[in-house]
């Protein structure tokens, strides 16, 4: 007699591991996705019949998105090949990989108010480095070119981490193929490693903007209720504020979630867009 076929197998384990996941399933569904629908909708129809929509579009809040995508966009970009050429460094030197891992986790923790109180105490007013240039610094703490190096702090880290493993897979063959060929470095990773990396950099790009977007710690502790922020703005929104319109804060979390949703799955589309012209070639 023979056992039972590699594909029933396989089916009754899939079937095994939906059974197990099951009861944490439905306590996610219960607990996360009900009251998020059951908000969703009620936000959306007070915004549909009873005009609540309008405080939306004001200046104030209107700012605070464009403050959000930009500060998130710029952080992600501007990270991105920094972290990629110190992930290339640690591959050339494996012996730097281990503390680049060490301190890129480090660093992506480093955020919020310890974050804010190392800035305070370099840039501030009475900062070591003001000091040292005479009393003023370009950085305002409390600005957009505070916010944004605050945010470049803690994202570059961050974007180490998560690229350190793709470039390590790239095969080493391939840059050996390239200089037999007689291309420089500067066309192999042009011509080869950039086009193989491309879904991988898409995707932590997609994940740096996410992580920026919904940040509230660190520009709350750099400028307090002054950060026009999506996250601080809703959070200023539910804490007290005693002439705040109860429409509001399910209406900007909504806002906040459709706006990464948005991201996210132009990443993947794009993302999955390279994989079929990649197949293909």
């Amino acid at each position: 007699m023979t056992g039972p076929r590699p594909d029933a197998q396989t089916a009754r384990a899939a079937r095994t591991a939906w059974l197990c996941a099951a009861p944490l399933l439905a306590l996610t569904a219960a607990a996360v996705l009900g009251p998020f629908a059951w908000r969703s909708a009620s936000a959306s129809l007070a915004c549909a019949r009873e005009a609540g929509c309008e405080a939306l579009l004001t200046p104030y809040y209107l700012q605070a998105v464009v403050n959000t995508l930009l500060i998130a966009t710029l952080s992600s970009l501007l990270v991105l090949p920094v972290a990629l050429a110190a992930c290339a460094a640690a591959v050339r030197q494996p012996a730097w990989a281990a503390p680049l891992r060490w301190l890129g986790s480090l660093g992506a923790n480093f955020a919020g108010v310890p974050l804010a109180l190392s800035f305070t105490l370099m840039f501030g007013v009475q900062g070591v480095i003001t000091q040292l240039l005479g009393g003023g610094t370009a950085l305002r703490l409390d600005g957009f070119s505070g916010l944004l190096a605050a945010y470049l702090c803690f994202q570059l880290p961050l974007a180490v981490l998560l690229l350190l493993a793709p470039v390590q897979m790239l095969d080493g063959a391939l840059e050996e193929a390239a200089a037999t060929l007689g291309a420089a470095r500067g066309v192999y990773w042009r011509r080869v490693a950039l086009p193989l990396l491309a879904p991988s950099l898409i995707e932590v790009g997609v994940l740096l903007f996410a992580n920026a977007a919904a940040a509230y710690a660190t520009p709350f502790a750099m400028a307090g209720s002054n950060a026009n922020m999506l996250a601080v703005r809703l959070t200023a929104l539910v804490s007290g504020d005693l002439f705040a319109d109860p429409r509001l804060p399910p209406l900007l979390a909504l806002l906040l979630f459709a706006l990464l949703s948005a991201v996210m799955l132009l990443g993947r589309a794009v993302t999955q867009a390279l994989g079929r012209r990649t197949g293909r070639a």
